[in-house]
């Protein structure tokens, strides 16, 4: 078999270009052989189309001139840039960004967040995207989303908004407690810095996500920041498969492929629960440390005396879920994560998670996310090194 020269045209110094590069890596194992070119590069540095002779290049364009550079060469190009630019023909393989945003709602309301913010430099249409979608999502239910932009004319690429004199003053006079969602991880960070010059509790008064994850920089903060994992390995891994089918011949897809984020890396600065109920506060903490056992709802009655339908109604007022579908929750959560981060049998995943036998537990997956565990499992070993390690 002939071996292909590939050109991977992105940054070496986030955990996004990383996973992406180990992506094409996985495919080049199964379709190579491939000598594949790579040049350390950080995420703001020009990247341009090497000297030499290439059967193929995959590549974030973030710039008419390395779209043109690329078109100029005539050779099999796929895209992996958020990016939309008007003179880019190339099949486009990216971030289901509906999808991330459902993720990032579910993280924060399942922490009983009513308030909501975002803080992106939406001047770029991609960030405009995301917070667009972002606040579409939320307007189904009613919720206001707040938002903090560059003013008009701004330098947005580094230090903002850390060096933004509006940020502290927006900070402050946010409803509390507020969930804010950020565009990528650095601007998470430097939230996390803004609000402990502002002697803004973190998480209780502000909790930040971000939208990318990244396994060091994420926990080089205090507290470290919880991020939506973004499928890049997947997308670095779908970018090859197609620039493959190109180099033999085959028609690249017409419309650009979406590959769907599946979890949040959690990290402290998500981890509250925005209640002022202190007795529904109570229980809530209490199945956070118990629902993976055998409890009940009878359980949580004696943690908290009251009446059952007090109770229920008043899970739903704080929540939307009644206690025992928040048991569910909590159960179905970690059995995610066990199919996905450990080896363990079925049967002792379904004990882990409260459940007596392995068939009870597969009933209650199914009905909760439509697949059966074990394909969950075969579908999360395909992706895993995308995930941040996980200690059960």
């Amino acid at each position: 078999m002939k071996e292909r020269k590939i050109a991977i045209l992105v940054d070496t110094s986030t955990g996004w270009g990383r996973r992406t590069i180990r992506g094409v890596f996985d495919c080049a194992a199964e379709r190579g052989p491939w000598d594949i070119w790579i040049e350390p590069k950080g995420r703001d540095e020009p990247i341009r189309v090497p000297n030499g002779s290439f059967d193929g290049f995959i590549a974030r364009i973030a710039s008419e001139e390395l779209a043109q550079q690329l078109k100029d060469s005539k050779v099999p190009t796929v895209n992996i840039s958020s990016l939309e630019l008007g003179a880019c023909p190339f099949p486009r393989v990216n971030v289901d960004t509906p999808v991330a945003v459902q993720l990032a709602e579910a993280h924060f309301r399942e922490r009983a967040f009513r308030n909501f913010a975002y803080v992106g430099p939406i001047a770029h249409n991609y960030v405009y995207r995301h917070e667009q979608a972002f606040e579409q999502r939320l307007a189904e239910s009613g919720t206001v989303c707040h938002s903090f932009q560059p003013e008009d004319g701004a330098d947005v690429t580094f230090p903002w908004p850390a060096s933004d004199p509006r940020l502290i003053p927006w900070l402050k006079a946010l409803p509390k407690p507020v969930g804010i969602y950020t565009w990528g991880y650095q601007i998470g960070r430097d939230l996390i810095s803004a609000c402990r010059s502002a002697n803004i509790p973190i998480p209780h008064d502000v909790a930040i996500l971000g939208g990318d994850f990244d396994d060091l920089l994420c926990d080089a903060c205090h507290p470290a920041l919880s991020g939506v994992v973004t499928p890049a390995r997947k997308i670095g891994y779908e970018a090859a498969i197609i620039l493959d089918d190109m180099m033999n011949g085959k028609p690249p897809p017409d419309e650009t492929v979406f590959i769907a984020p599946e979890e949040i890396a959690e990290r402290l600065s998500t981890d509250t629960l925005a209640i002022d109920d202190p007795q529904i506060l109570k229980a809530l903490t209490y199945l956070r440390n118990h629902a993976c056992e055998d409890i009940h709802v009878d359980d949580i009655l004696k943690q908290v005396p009251m009446a059952r339908r007090a109770l229920e109604r008043r899970f739903m007022q704080h929540i939307g879920r009644n206690p025992a579908q928040e048991i569910r929750r909590i159960r179905i959560d970690r059995a995610r994560q066990l199919l996905a981060k450990t080896s363990l049998s079925m049967q002792e995943i379904a004990e882990a998670c409260g459940y007596a036998s392995y068939t009870y537990l597969g009933n209650v997956f199914k009905r909760e996310t439509g697949i059966s565990p074990g394909r969950y499992r075969n579908q999360a070993k395909r992706n895993n090194l995308d995930k941040p390690p996980y200690s059960p």
